[in-house]
C-alpha cells in the first residue's frame, strides 16, 4: 500500500499562536538552561525542507552548552544580548544579530544580561527529530564570566536527538 503523503502548505504564526505553544527543555539539565518553542517540524506541521523554533536563554546565566550537528543552522536574535560561541571563537551578539553556523561546527551559547536572550532558529530538514546534538561531556558554556572550560582528552560525545 503506498504511503499517504501530508500535503505541504504555506504556515502563518503569530505572536498569539507562538507563545501558545508548548515550551521544551533537555530532559538532561547539563546541556543547559534554556527552553524552546518548535514551529515548524514535520510531522508536527504540514511543512518540509526545514525546520525552525524559538529559543530563550533565562537572564545571568542561561546558556546552551557547546555542540555539534550534522545540519547547519541559522540564528537571528530577535531580543535581548548574549555570547555565542562557535568552533573557539565568542562573538557578542544582540537584537537583530543574524548568524551562520556551519554543519558540524561547534558552538554553544551564554546570557550574562539582565533580560531573555531570545532566537529564532531554522535548520536545512524537514523535522527537528533529524537533529542528532552531540554534546561533548565536560565542556560548559554556562561561564558565569570565568571563561569556557576545555573539554578534557578521551572525554566522550553525548549524543541527544532533538525532541518534537
Amino acid at each position: 500500500m503506498p504511503e499517504t503523503k501530508t500535503e505541504i502548505h504555506p504556515i502563518i504564526y503569530h505572536r498569539q499562536t507562538i507563545t501558545s505553544l508548548p515550551r521544551e527543555s533537555f530532559g538532561d539539565p547539563p546541556h543547559g538552561h534554556l527552553t524552546w518553542r518548535t514551529l515548524l517540524s514535520s510531522p508536527q506541521t504540514p511543512t518540509s525542507d526545514m525546520c525552525a523554533g524559538l529559543a530563550v536563554c533565562p537572564p545571568q546565566g542561561g546558556h546552551l552548552c557547546r555542540h555539534r550537528h550534522t545540519q547547519a543552522e541559522i540564528y537571528y536574535i530577535t531580543s535581548g544580548s548574549g555570547h555565542v560561541f562557535i568552533d573557539g571563537k565568542e562573538y557578542e551578539v544582540s537584537a537583530g544579530a543574524v548568524l551562520f553556523i556551519p554543519g558540524d561546527a561547534e558552538h554553544g551559547v551564554v546570557n550574562r544580561g539582565e533580560e531573555p536572550l531570545e532566537w529564532f532558529y531554522v535548520f536545512p530538514t524537514g523535522s527537528f527529530g533529524d537533529v542528532f546534538y552531540r554534546f561533548e561531556e565536560g565542556v560548559k558554556t554556562k561561564d558565569e564570566g570565568q571563561g569556557v572550560e576545555e573539554k578534557g582528552k578521551g572525554e566522550r560525545e553525548g549524543r541527544v536527538r532533538a525532541k518534537l
